[in-house]
């Protein structure tokens, strides 16, 4: 009767362990291998690095694409090591006026300096110069996280430069040298406009 009742309390106690990890996981982008925060603690973070922000909705066909490839791509996960991974979904997304420069589509990616100042310079440079911030796969977003690295990682005020990017944290041992190819843009993404 005892190992009965102690085999349903750790039955219970491992599904209740199981809502919590996949309610953390939804909240946070549904992209495991990512760790992701929020904006308090990146402008407060001890690292200093820049910032990513990923804008979506639980509905939009085009985001969860998105998702789904960001979530197969191991190059944009060993990426996301040198930035605050931020995502905003549905009513948590933010009002500035910074993230809507050229409309209220989503999904949208942003790349912010570690002050959180947006740098609108760096965009899908492959995808619909209409929806610039609009990117359809990983491979976009990839390109665009290795020119975000480029320029923070590359102080141009002072001249210095930062060139060992794979001891800017410990746990970060991929390299910069693998050439990558973009694929063209899904033409039939859908691009959702909020009213």
């Amino acid at each position: 009767m005892f190992s009965y009742k102690c085999l349903i309390f750790t039955l219970i106690l491992s599904i209740l362990n199981e809502l919590k990890a996949t309610e953390t996981e939804k909240k946070f982008n549904g992209v495991s291998g990512v760790k992701w925060t929020n904006m308090e603690q990146a402008l407060n973070g001890e690292l200093v690095k820049p910032i990513f922000v990923l804008i979506q909705k639980s509905w939009c066909k085009a985001c969860q694409n998105l998702k789904d490839s960001l979530a197969e791509s191991l190059k944009f996960k060993e990426l996301s090591e040198l930035f605050y991974m931020i995502s905003y979904e549905d009513e948590e997304e933010t009002k500035e006026k910074s993230y809507t420069p050229d409309g209220n589509y989503i999904p949208r990616i942003f790349f912010l300096n570690s002050a959180g100042g947006p740098r609108h310079d760096i965009y899908n440079e492959n995808g619909n110069p209409d929806y610039k911030y609009f990117y359809s796969n990983a491979d976009q977003v990839v390109h665009s996280m290795e020119k975000a690295i480029e320029i923070f990682y590359t102080n141009e005020e002072n001249g210095d430069e930062i060139t060992d990017y794979e001891n800017l944290e410990d746990d970060y041992e991929s390299g910069f040298d693998e050439e990558l190819s973009l694929d063209d843009e899904d033409e039939s993404a859908i691009l959702h406009e909020d009213l």
